[in-house]
C-alpha cells in the first residue's frame, strides 16, 4: 500500500507548505490512476475542488465531488478514481501530536465538547461545509498560490484555525468527539486502529506506527487487549469478514479475498478452507 503522507511530504510534484510534520498540499491526480490502496500515519482533511473520487473504509464507500469534504482518520483505505475529469483537492495533514497540543493549549474550548462516549465513528467522516470552512479553503488556496513562502508562525496559526472551527461549531461535533478521543489511553487507541484497519494489507510495523508504538510495545499491548497474537487475530478477523461478504454480496471470491486483506488468491483460498473446511465458492453456495 502507498504511504500517502510519506509520499506527498517527499514529492516535488505538488504545491505544498510544510512545517515539521504539518502539511498543506494541493493534490492533483490525473485520470490514469484508477484504484489504489493507501495508508497514512497522520489524520487528514480533504477539500475537493474538482473531479470525483471514492474513499472506501471496510464497510462503507464515500464518493466525493467538487465542493465536498472529508476527514480521514490515520490508517488505510482503498481509493477509486473516476474518469470524468482530473481530480484535484486541497489536503491538510495533521498528526496526533499537534492535535493533542492543541487540545491542551485550548483546553477551555475543547472542554466544550467533552468526550461523552467511546468513539464509534467510521474511518472516514464527512464534513459539512459552513461559511467559515469555505473561507478557510479559499485562504488555503491563496497561501499555496503565493510566490513567496508565508511566515511559519502564521502558518502554524492556520492549522490551529482549522481545528478551532471544528471545536467551536456544533455541526462538527462528531469530528470534535473523534479529535478528543485521540487523548485516550493506548489500549483504546489500539483497539480503534485495529478494528478500522484489519482488512488492509499492512504489516505489523505499520500497525505499530499507526498506534504510535514501537513494534515490541505494540505486540505487548495487543496481547493485553486481545489475549492473542496480532497475526492470529488478523487472520480470523479477515476470514470472518470474507465469510460475511460471501453471504451478503455477489462480488467475485478473489475480489472479496483482496478486500478482506489477502494479497494472493491462493493464500485466501487456503486460509479460508483451513478455517471453514470448504472453499469460498462452496461456502457461498451453501449459505
Amino acid at each position: 500500500m502507498l504511504d500517502l503522507y510519506g509520499f506527498l511530504k517527499s514529492s516535488n510534484h505538488y504545491k505544498k507548505i510544510q512545517i515539521h510534520d504539518l502539511l498543506f498540499i494541493e493534490y492533483k491526480c490525473l485520470v490514469n490512476e484508477v484504484k489504489a490502496g493507501i495508508w497514512s500515519d497522520a489524520n487528514y482533511f480533504v477539500f475537493v475542488t474538482s473531479g470525483k473520487k471514492m474513499w472506501r473504509s471496510i464497510y462503507k464507500d464515500y464518493v466525493v465531488e467538487a465542493g465536498d469534504s472529508l476527514f480521514v482518520k490515520k490508517g488505510a483505505n482503498l481509493v477509486h478514481q473516476f474518469f470524468d475529469e482530473d481530480y484535484c483537492a486541497l489536503m491538510v495533514f495533521i498528526p496526533d501530536d499537534f492535535i493533542k497540543q492543541f487540545i491542551q493549549r485550548f483546553s477551555t474550548i475543547a472542554g466544550m465538547n467533552k468526550l461523552q462516549h467511546q468513539d464509534d465513528t467510521d474511518a472516514v467522516i464527512r464534513i459539512q461545509l459552513d461559511a467559515y470552512l469555505e473561507a478557510y479553503i479559499q485562504s488555503l488556496a491563496a497561501f499555496l498560490s503565493s510566490p513567496s513562502y508565508p511566515d511559519k508562525n502564521l502558518l502554524h496559526l492556520k492549522f490551529e484555525e482549522l481545528l478551532l472551527n471544528i471545536f467551536t461549531n456544533p455541526i462538527h461535533r462528531t469530528l470534535a468527539q473523534y479529535l478528543l478521543s485521540i487523548n485516550r489511553e493506548q489500549s483504546a487507541q489500539l483497539q480503534q486502529i485495529m478494528e478500522q484497519n484489519f482488512a488492509y494489507c499492512l504489516n505489523l510495523e505499520q500497525y505499530a506506527d499507526l498506534c504510535s508504538m514501537s513494534l515490541s510495545s505494540f505486540k505487548r499491548n495487543f496481547q493485553e487487549v486481545y489475549h492473542t497474537s496480532p497475526g492470529k487475530w488478523l487472520a480470523n478477523k479477515r476470514l470472518d469478514l470474507a465469510a460475511h461478504l460471501l453471504k451478503t454480496t455477489d462480488k467475485p471470491a478473489n475480489l472479496i479475498g483482496f478486500e478482506s486483506g489477502f494479497e494472493e488468491a491462493s493464500s485466501f483460498n487456503r486460509s479460508f478452507k483451513s478455517k471453514f473446511n470448504m472453499t469460498p465458492i462452496q461456502y457461498r453456495e451453501r449459505s
